[in-house]
């Protein structure tokens, strides 16, 4: 994949962090049919091209936090937007990433931030397979550079957070009803 379709692909992802997010949010979407096979394909030729950040926002407050005070940290996050080029066979996500902490009702900490993620597809991969491998495998590949930012952050700023939590994939095999 050529330099300027990865560029191409990049500067889309931000156009539409910028303001005008078009209307392809998840939920939004009607429901990707794609086999395993299909995915399975995805998942082994997809090559990640670009991984930016496009917004980060920070407050914090550490005269109200510090471990040994009472809080609540509370954590986010969101697909913003997903889209596939069938011309250049890319996938790319926008993805919104939170982070708080609250000492009684007042908000000590608070960081926010949005990365923008390219895979390249092999040419014959599926347009439903190759966003759900973007949607699924991009918010884990982007929530390692949060967690940097947020550490970094917190530490510059006095907060004296503890590390955030890993996150989990929703299970595939749904809870037994009681």
């Amino acid at each position: 994949m050529s330099k300027a379709v990865t560029k191409k692909a990049s500067e889309t992802a931000a156009e539409k962090s910028g303001g005008a997010i078009a209307k392809r949010v998840a939920a939004d979407e009607p429901a990707l049919d794609f086999s395993s096979e299909e995915y399975n394909y995805v998942a082994t030729t997809a090559t990640l091209s670009d991984l930016r950040l496009l917004k980060f926002s920070m407050e914090g407050h550490p005269e109200l936090y510090s471990r040994s005070t009472k809080s609540t940290l509370s954590t986010g996050r969101k697909l913003i937007s997903c889209s596939f080029d069938e011309e250049t066979h890319a996938a790319a996500a926008i993805f919104r990433y939170s982070v708080s902490a609250k000492v009684g009702k007042s908000k000590a900490f608070l960081c926010q931030a949005e990365y923008a993620i390219v895979y390249d597809m092999a040419e014959n991969a599926t347009r439903d397979a190759s966003l759900a491998f973007c949607k699924k495998v991009g918010l884990f590949a982007c929530y390692p550079y949060f967690r940097a930012a947020v550490s970094q952050m917190a530490w510059g700023s006095g907060n004296d957070l503890p590390p955030l939590p890993a996150i989990a994939a929703m299970p595939v095999v749904p809870k037994k009803q009681a």
